[in-house]
């Protein structure tokens, strides 16, 4: 508290009070300001030495601005009001992290805001209602992942899996898995880690980082270049990922749907992108589409109303196969 009795830190404890008490909606007032750093750390402040100290901030790029009214505010900061709202809802949709690390997160986040715009994001705190992961070493394994990557090493985990009441227990007995990471994304609200793991079976798989546990990096493990594996040529991860949607395994393939109406084409684009290509044939609406089969399916499940299997006759089976073991069911 030494440093903050000193008069000298003035300057510091006026650019809190902005960053915490104004926004474009709160000015204050060199008074205003006076008052709330003698309120706050006990020091009183000359009006010349505000003045003083909000020039100097000026000139360093903080964006105080002077209103015709009288008082000042900071106005730009390190995320402004839009950019917080996006990532906390990123943060509130997203099922790998638990309430408690969505929460805190959020409140990271709104300290870069004044005290009258983070009212907006208190819904954030209900995030322990929203179905998440329990694992609370996410962050821990995302951080040892990439430390791994950076030293070339593999990495090795239990996996987790899940008994007929939902309880969690580590597959095969506790077994630990020896990969070699690649890339960390979050798909659908969910982290998987791209890897090696057993070449003979597939060069690329990935597994769901929240059901890894108990992670460590393997030091007598170099990682296996991603160019060396068999059948893997100029990879592309953006191209792998849209490919996959829902990461399923399954082999790619090109596929043709009928679009029942043009307003359906916004499914389209949202899950596949320039993945797709959309187009008018005969009077009708098409979509050509390359990706992974298996999550072609389910695509096509989720959205059958709306679009008709033209191609390939595998997928087109395997739809019919389907809607009969629905249809059995509930006959």
């Amino acid at each position: 508290m030494r440093m903050i009795e000193n008069k000298k830190a003035s300057i510091l404890l006026i650019l809190k009070v902005l960053q915490e008490y104004s926004d474009e909606d709160h000015f204050l007032t060199q008074q205003d300001i006076i008052d709330k750093v003698d309120e706050l750390y006990g020091i009183e402040l000359e009006r010349k030495s505000v003045a003083f100290s909000i020039s100097l901030l000026q000139e360093l790029d903080y964006d105080i601005n002077k209103s015709p009214r009288g008082g000042y505010a900071l106005l730009s900061r390190e995320f402004d009001n839009s950019e917080i709202r996006f990532i906390v809802d990123a943060l509130f949709s997203s099922k790998s992290l638990n309430g408690k690390q969505a929460a805190e997160l959020s409140k990271k986040l709104n300290s870069c805001l004044s005290r009258y715009q983070r009212k907006d994001y208190n819904y954030i705190f209900k995030s322990n209602e929203v179905n998440r992961s329990e694992n609370k070493e996410l962050f821990y394994t995302l951080e040892l992942i990439e430390e791994a990557k950076r030293r070339g090493k593999r990495i090795s985990f239990q996996y987790l899996t899940f008994d007929e009441s939902g309880k969690p227990y580590t597959r095969m007995d506790g077994y630990r898995y020896i990969v070699s990471p690649y890339y960390s994304v979050n798909n659908n609200g969910r982290y998987f880690l791209i890897c090696n793991y057993r070449e003979k079976y597939r060069a690329i798989t990935w597994f769901r980082i929240d059901y890894m546990i108990n992670p460590k990096i393997e030091e007598e493990w170099p990682i296996k270049p991603i160019e060396s594996l068999e059948g893997i040529k100029d990879f592309d991860i953006a191209k792998y990922l849209n490919n996959n949607i829902y990461l399923l395994d399954g082999k790619v393939v090109d596929a043709t749907f009928i679009i029942e109406n043009p307003n359906y084409v916004q499914f389209v684009v949202d899950w596949f992108g320039k993945n797709a290509k959309v187009y008018k044939k005969e009077d009708k609406l098409y979509a050509s589409i390359r990706c992974n089969e298996s999550a072609l399916f389910y695509w096509y499940m989720q959205y059958s109303e709306c679009v008709t299997i033209v191609s390939p006759q595998s997928l087109i089976e395997r739809a019919k196969k389907e809607a009969e073991r629905i249809l059995k069911k509930y006959v």
